[in-house]
């Protein structure tokens, strides 16, 4: 080899050991950096509690619990009032209502009355805890058809002492703490002081949800006119506002007195005197909306039933949701060969 040869050989090696000299330091700083990273990440995990202390806010003011009354209209038959048995399942609808407005309302000052006749009634049979946080009103001279006009009467008479009035059938769930903020916002935000806002009442069955005043008017209509939209959520008022709850501010109860209520303890003919009671004879004095089809579920509650879905399962499947989606059918043998093939 000549000497020109032997010169670029070597300088061939000596750029070779400085590449893998650099190569090298730059990869032991980058391992060094990252189980640095790793040393602080840690450290400053162990650290977070400390922080957060440091930093908190301190003596915080506790906001005033809104006070809330909820009447429940309850009759069961003679039968299951004499017998537990008897009255396994209308315990049970009871036991989860009282549990929702608790779980719901844990955050206010809450008053739940019952009201009921004599000997048509489940309430010693509730557990211990909720005997001794619900008021039981045993009404007299009344027909039960017509108790929820009673509960009606309770708003009225204890206007001045609560700051939301909730009406609830004794099969309604509510699993909503953020509901009278929700209210609240519709109220002051709608346009009119006359607008109510309804919860769209589903039931769930076989895995699927049911929004049941909806499906079972197979002629619903939503009013276009009226619609309203808050915060980007909209709202409408429909052919079938019933739900089997309303909730009112002071102010609304104050405003339904003013009206007269001529339509108290009247069958207006929607339904029945029930029905009549939680949702038509309000329609005197105010405008029932409901959460949009496009956005059912803002303001919802369950009914703890599926009787309206097994009469009406195939109606309305604009309504009907469900997250399981149906499984594709398994081929036969022979057909998924031929696909392979």
């Amino acid at each position: 080899m000549t000497e020109e040869g032997k010169m670029e050989t070597e300088r061939q090696s000596l750029k070779k050991k400085f590449y893998q000299f650099v190569m090298f330091r730059l990869a032991l700083m980058i391992e060094l950096f990252r189980n640095l990273k790793q040393y602080f990440k840690v450290a400053l995990f162990y650290q977070r509690c400390d922080v957060v202390k440091t930093l908190g806010e301190g003596q915080q003011v506790k906001p005033i619990p809104p006070k809330v009354i909820a009447v429940i209209p309850h009759i069961t038959s003679v039968e299951e009032s004499q017998d537990r048995q008897k009255a396994v399942a209308k315990i049970e609808k009871l036991r989860l209502t009282i549990d929702s407005l608790l779980a719901s309302f844990a955050h206010c000052e809450l008053t739940i009355v019952i009201k009921t006749v004599a000997d048509r009634h489940i309430t010693a049979y509730l557990p211990e805890y909720q005997i001794n946080c619900i008021q039981v009103q045993e009404e007299s001279n009344l027909d039960p058809m017509f108790m929820g006009f009673k509960c009606q009467d309770e708003f009225v008479k204890r206007v001045d002492e609560f700051d939301w009035f909730l009406f609830l059938e004794d099969d309604i769930l509510i699993q909503d703490s953020y509901l009278l903020e929700k209210l609240e916002k519709f109220n002051t935000t709608c346009g009119s002081k006359r607008a109510l806002l309804f919860p769209n009442r589903y039931e769930l069955w076989e895995g699927t949800k049911r929004y049941i005043d909806l499906i079972i008017d197979s002629g619903l209509e939503w009013n276009r006119l009226s619609s309203v939209e808050v915060d980007g959520v909209k709202f409408g008022e429909c052919t079938n506002p019933h739900s089997g709850f309303f909730g009112l501010s002071k102010d609304q109860v104050k405003l339904w007195i003013e009206s007269g209520r001529e339509w108290n303890n009247k069958d207006l003919g929607f339904g029945g005197p029930r029905e009549c009671a939680a949702t038509y004879s309000l329609l005197e004095c105010f405008s029932i909306y409901k959460p949009h089809p496009i956005n059912l579920h803002f303001f919802e509650v369950r009914h703890y039933d599926t009787k309206y879905s097994q009469l009406y399962p195939e109606l309305s499947p604009d309504y009907i949701f469900s997250a399981i989606q149906p499984k594709r059918p398994v081929m036969e043998e022979e057909e998924l060969t031929k696909t392979l093939v």
